[in-house]
């Protein structure tokens, strides 16, 4: 534990704090419904999916003894312990690595990280995580999350050679729907797009608000077809979706750009969200409310 005092000197008296302790905290990022803090220790502890791991996560693509994690007093050591999906960090693999507060550590598809708080901090944590994580209109997950999450799916994917897909979701003729009803239509569409999309997608694939009125999706474990099936749902759902603002029937639909890659032909996250973006403007420039892929 780091121990911290703080002494103020005021002309005639010297105010002396109480001293507090920073300890390592276990953050889980990602899945968000499975947020927790687990305070940690001096000491090593596995962490895994078997029932014999001191922390226990619950993901499929986790070993039962995946990894461990080491305090020292002063920093936190992670050590792969030969898991057959690999340990991350920031989207790299590792054997052994000291982990900073910023680094993002990915077990299976869990997403992980390391922070020192003091008791005072922990019980804000919640509030400040679902501020930092999510968007606060549509009530997903914003464009840092997904980036985060999106490192390990990829390094994940090159590795076991797997198919992931980037799909960039525009509302078409937005601005259209704030000028002629008003910005709190325009909310109103958002946020009913955001739900139409999130009840949609599998529980796997990442969904995010990527800025103003455009969505990112993230597939994983499925082939191109199957990818091109799941975009064309998303797209049916939001056309076939009844959107009414004051007993008006505002017509919505959406246009999607679709980029696929599979193992190590995987390029950046930012680079196949440029390639998604350039196929999403195909599919306006050809009459949108459709899916453009390569």
């Amino acid at each position: 534990m780091q121990d911290f005092d703080q002494t103020i000197a005021t002309p005639g008296k010297t105010i002396q704090f109480k001293k507090f302790e920073l300890r390592p905290h276990l953050i889980v990022l990602y899945p968000q419904a499975q947020f927790k803090q687990i305070p940690l220790e001096k000491g090593s502890v596995v962490l895994g999916r078997g029932q014999d791991a001191d922390i226990r996560l619950d993901d499929e693509l986790v070993s039962r003894k995946h990894c461990t994690l080491t305090f020292d007093g002063k920093s936190v050591t992670v050590k792969d312990l030969g898991s057959t999906n690999g340990t991350y960090v920031d989207g790299q693999p590792v054997t052994e690595l000291v982990l900073e507060p910023d680094n993002r550590l990915q077990i299976g598809k869990m997403v992980l990280k390391i922070d020192f708080k003091d008791q005072n901090e922990e019980a804000f944590d919640r509030e400040l995580f679902e501020a930092a994580t999510m968007d606060p209109l549509t009530k997903i997950s914003n464009r840092r999350t997904f980036f985060d999450r999106g490192l390990g799916e990829l390094a994940l994917a090159r590795r076991n050679n797997f198919y992931v897909h980037t799909i960039m979701v525009d509302a078409d003729h937005f601005k259209r729907v704030n000028d002629t009803w008003g910005h709190q239509c325009g909310d109103m569409v958002l946020k009913e797009i955001a739900r139409l999309l999130k009840d949609e997608k599998r529980e796997s694939d990442l969904l995010a608000r990527y800025g103003g009125e455009e969505f990112v999706l993230l597939l994983a474990g499925i082939g191109p077809e199957d990818a091109k099936r799941s975009a064309e749902r998303l797209r049916m759902a939001v056309e076939r979706h009844r959107f009414s603002w004051k007993d008006t029937v505002i017509p919505v639909t959406i246009s999607l750009g679709l980029a696929s890659k599979v193992g190590a032909e995987i390029p950046t996250l930012e680079e196949m969200i440029a390639e998604c973006d350039k196929l999403l403007y195909i599919a306006k420039e050809n009459g949108r409310n459709q899916v453009a892929t390569a």
